[in-house]
């Protein structure tokens, strides 16, 4: 059954059909044409019915060739550890990408491999959108693993975009905010002015909130590389989860002994000094 779906990937309805009915029609010929042969009968008809039959398959058999071409094009892309800095290089992977994420609409594994490759050229945002609707699938653990690196871009990504917290006007009372449960401040430094947090912060704090948590949530197929495990770090300190965020720090140090954690990350987790009693 594997082998079967794997003739038909990356084709549409329309042309599956077609080679379907190609192939069909070429057996159909063949034993036609073998019949009128051991007959001794004219069997011009029956070839032109197999040179159908060929043209018939035909075309999809290109589009499967290009299709299959442009998956390995894009595994290559994927591996590679920065993206393209050609801009009309990254435009002609994105027209690819955009014929390929047309032809993998119902095969999540492939729709998985297409929005690594958008993540691959820097298209974060598109990148996360196919892979939403993927996980919308409760797809199978190998098609979560390989949505990993583009989860943890998006992380990553959120993480950065989010607005510093505005500080109360000078001389005047702060109105009281009431944290989110998912979007608890670090505790501000003794003297420091109270900050409020603005309607762009918290929505960013949601998002971020939301996206850990759909990471965290592939821990569970498989064990996530270091680099994973450190965004979902900086986005829990973030969040204000400092616990959380420790763990997915020791996990990073167990995935890679050699992992490099950002000066932020390590002052965040620093624990406060002992109190001597002075």
């Amino acid at each position: 059954m594997n082998a079967i779906d794997g003739i038909f990937d990356g084709l549409f309805g329309y042309e599956r059909l077609m080679l379907i009915c190609g192939f069909v029609l070429f057996v159909f010929a063949l034993a036609a044409i073998t019949l009128m042969i051991v007959q001794r009968r004219d069997f011009k008809a029956a070839m032109l019915l197999l040179v159908f039959a060929v043209v018939l398959m035909g075309f999809p058999g290109i589009a499967a060739v290009k299709f299959n071409q442009g998956m390995v094009e894009i595994d290559h892309l994927r591996e590679q550890p920065a993206p393209p800095t050609d801009p009309q290089q990254k435009q002609q992977y994105e027209r690819t990408l955009a014929n390929l994420e047309q032809r993998v609409a119902g095969n999540p594994q492939l729709q998985a491999e297409v929005a690594d490759g958008y993540r691959a050229i820097g298209e974060v945002d598109k990148a996360y959108d196919l892979a939403r609707s993927v996980l919308a699938t409760k797809p199978a653990p190998a098609v979560r693993q390989t949505l990993v690196p583009t989860l943890t871009a998006k992380l990553e990504q959120a993480a950065a975009a989010l607005p510093a917290p505005a500080p109360a006007p000078s001389g005047s009372a702060a109105a009281p905010v009431a944290p989110s449960p998912s979007a608890v401040a670090a505790p501000a430094p003794a003297g420091a002015a109270p900050a409020a947090t603005s309607p762009a912060r918290e929505e960013h704090l949601q998002e971020i909130a939301t996206v850990a948590r759909e990471l965290q949530m592939q821990s569970q197929a498989a064990p996530l590389p270091a680099n994973a495990h450190v965004a979902l770090a900086n986005a829990y300190v973030k969040l204000g989860d400092t616990q959380k965020a420790a763990a997915n720090v020791e996990a990073a140090k167990r995935a890679d002994p050699h992992v490099v954690l950002n000066p932020a990350l390590k002052v965040a987790l620093k624990p406060p000094p002992a109190d001597n009693g002075h």
